[in-house]
């Protein structure tokens, strides 16, 4: 084999993300009976992620409303006991208060609809997937038995469908949920500070390389519990 074949070939991100992609699409259509349940879980996780978004605002708003303006000097309140009038009734700061934890509210009953639909299809299309595999097993030779171990059929199907339900549950919420997050996040604070929120993208990518090790080891421990299932069994 030649160097430029043994190479690694080295794809473009849009590429990358296209392969990546594929496997999930294929997982995808497994959900097709039970699209309408799954829909509404990506309509709760795209609701999440607006709500999640809005409630920094919220509570810059309430704060402004609440502590309108800096607290004035005790002198100056003696000296001009006009004051004292000034700003809002107690009985709207109460109301306006009652916005962060209904924001707060809504935020958990559209996060508790996006995880229980989600998790419902995924254990109908697991179920599905695991009889077509258990029936397509139960087809093979005796030979095929005889070559295979027992451990590693068993292994991989538990592994391989648990691991099927977690990227069904997690990935589909996620892939909705947490961009609109973020974007969202991002916007609210160019409104609120926009100096602060500069600084914190400029520092952001130092976040990546971190997270980039304790990926890769962490893939690798799961690969390392997959190979020592098999033995075990």
């Amino acid at each position: 084999m030649s160097k430029a074949e043994g190479a690694k070939v080295k794809l473009s991100f849009w590429e990358t993300i296209r392969r990546a992609w594929k496997p999930y699409m294929r997982l995808y259509s497994y959900a097709g009976p039970y699209k309408w349940r799954f829909a509404v879980g990506l309509a709760f996780g795209i609701a999440y992620g607006l709500v999640n978004a809005l409630l920094p605002l919220t509570v810059f708003q309430v704060s402004n409303f609440v502590f309108h303006g800096a607290a004035p000097n005790p002198r100056a309140v003696i000296a001009h006991r006009e004051m004292l009038n000034v700003g809002p009734k107690i009985d709207s700061i109460a109301w306006i208060c009652l916005a962060i934890p209904l924001v707060m509210t809504i935020r958990s009953l559209c996060s508790y609809g996006n995880a229980y639909y989600m998790a419902w299809v995924s254990n109908r299309v697991v179920n599905d997937i695991r009889n077509q595999l258990f029936t397509k097993v139960m087809r093979h030779s005796m030979d095929f038995f005889n070559r295979m171990q027992s451990g590693y059929l068993m292994s991989r199907i538990a592994n391989d469908a648990r691991n099927m339900q977690q990227a069904l549950a997690s990935v589909s919420s996620d892939v909705f949920k947490q961009p609109i997050t973020v974007v969202g996040a991002v916007i609210v604070l160019l409104l609120m500070d926009w100096k602060f929120t500069v600084v914190s993208l400029i520092l952001f990518p130092s976040c990546i390389l971190p997270i980039r090790y304790f990926g890769r080891r962490a893939r690798a421990a799961v690969q390392r519990e997959q190979k020592g299932g098999v033995l075990m069994t």
